[in-house]
């Protein structure tokens, strides 16, 4: 017999789906407090008596399926200044550094934390991130995420550096893999070359033409790097509603690219 799902607590995040499939990302506020979605206000009681799945019914009569977040309606629904990183290209910067639980990954440039929170989820509770970035608002707001959408038990696993490895380097530590969201990655090509492992993956992700090629350049010119390469991602849906099938007239074309390279060993 399946359990009942549990209701949401104070703290907790959950996206509402109205009619048209938009969603709205909130956090169950405190008792005697309420969030506004639409224009009017949702009270901690109210939410807090909700169970995944559920159908909300507002007093003004508006219908919400309600659902934990997945992470990617986190991503792309959680309040942010900063542009974040696709799930398109998260779940192909996963697979493609070949990311696994009980890693250690350094991550540069942390924006709002999409790409901290895909890690930290991937790589278990054994592994460990430790992510640079030079602004400190960055960092703030990325701890802020983490806590809120994935628990506070995540930060055990995170340690966040205000650093340019560019010119300081990562202060002696060591990697499995090393990713990159930062928009001249190629200055930090020997800092990466003494911080990642042999065998380790390099994925940067840029979002010009430009760039992509000259973080190329750089590591067809590395001893240090081998097996260089790079690519983008087109994501289009398609619109399916019995007897209309046909491509949505809007898609997730050119976001960025990835640019990937292998460490050499020490006598490769």
């Amino acid at each position: 017999m399946s359990q009942s799902p549990a209701q949401f607590a104070p703290g907790q995040p959950l996206i509402l789906v109205d009619g048209r499939d938009r969603c709205f990302l909130v956090i169950v506020p405190e008792p005697g407090d309420a969030v506004r979605v639409k224009g009017e206000a949702l009270s901690s009681e109210m939410l807090g008596a909700l169970r995944e799945g559920q159908l909300l019914i507002t007093p003004q009569h508006y219908r919400y399926l309600v659902f934990r977040p997945t992470l990617e309606q986190v991503v792309m629904n959680m309040p942010r200044q900063a542009q974040v990183i696709f799930p398109k290209d998260l779940a192909l910067l996963l697979h493609y550094a070949d990311v696994a639980p009980g890693m250690s990954v350094i991550e540069v440039g942390t924006g709002h934390g999409a790409l901290t929170m895909t890690l930290l989820r991937a790589l278990g509770n054994s592994g460990r991130l430790v992510s640079f970035d030079i602004r400190q608002d960055h960092l703030n707001r990325t701890k802020k995420n983490v806590a809120q959408y994935l628990g506070p038990q995540m930060l055990e696993r995170w340690e966040a550096v205000l650093a340019d490895p560019a010119a300081e380097g990562f202060g002696g530590r060591t990697c499995d893999r090393l990713l990159t969201d930062v928009p001249e990655p190629w200055q930090m090509a020997g800092p990466a070359a003494a911080a990642l492992a042999p065998g380790g993956v390099w994925a940067a992700f840029l979002p010009t033409a430009l760039q992509m090629m000259s973080q190329m350049e750089m590591l067809m010119a590395e001893r240090a790097f081998a097996l260089p390469q790079a690519f983008e991602a087109l994501q289009r849906y398609w619109h399916v509603k019995p007897p209309s099938l046909r491509p949505r007239h809007d898609m997730r074309g050119h976001t960025g690219f990835i640019v990937l390279a292998r460490r050499r060993g020490q006598e490769g």
